[in-house]
């Protein structure tokens, strides 16, 4: 990996608020953090990344579904059903696989060239026209074109069945 202080500099803020959304407490956050680069300085130096932050993303939503098993397991032994024949207000299996495939995407959208990624949430996003990214952009229609499809590309191949 690159320098690890430069790299820790430059992710850790983000892998923190990524925790944050999602854990309890901001100590919580901290530690995971510490985790997902102790997870990612283990790989050694043979690992060559050609995304530093997408990997360290990857390994952040790693360790939130390792820590969702394990909860779920411990959770399991002392679940006791008031009704069965009621059905549950939310599925918490369904509620995973949702935030699984957002976690995903965003691993997808970090992964685009910054161009490609701007062009296409300006398209899906914010509803403009080719005409208006590339106005907005000083790309061609043809290159707006070609951005959006190589994004949807991206995407179908990050969000295919797993």
């Amino acid at each position: 990996m690159a320098d690890v202080a430069a790299l820790y500099e430059a992710e850790a803020p983000r892998l923190w608020r990524f925790f944050r959304r999602r854990t309890a407490s901001p100590d919580e956050a901290e530690d995971l953090v510490h985790e997902t680069f102790t997870r990612a300085l283990g790989q050694g130096p043979r690992t060559r990344v050609r995304n530093p932050g997408g990997y360290l993303t990857r390994i952040a939503q790693n360790l939130l579904r390792d820590r969702a098993k394990i909860a779920r397991r411990r959770s399991a032994d002392l679940h006791v059903s008031a009704d069965p024949d009621l059905p549950a207000g939310t599925d918490p299996v369904h509620l995973l696989e949702v935030r699984n495939m957002l976690d995903r995407l965003e691993v997808v959208m970090l992964e685009l060239p910054e161009t490609t990624r701007e062009v296409f949430m300006a398209h899906r996003l914010e509803g403009l026209t080719y005409t208006e990214i590339a106005g907005r952009t000083g790309l061609t229609v043809k290159q707006v074109e070609k951005a959006i499809a190589r994004a949807m590309v991206a995407l179908d191949r990050g969000l295919g069945p797993r």
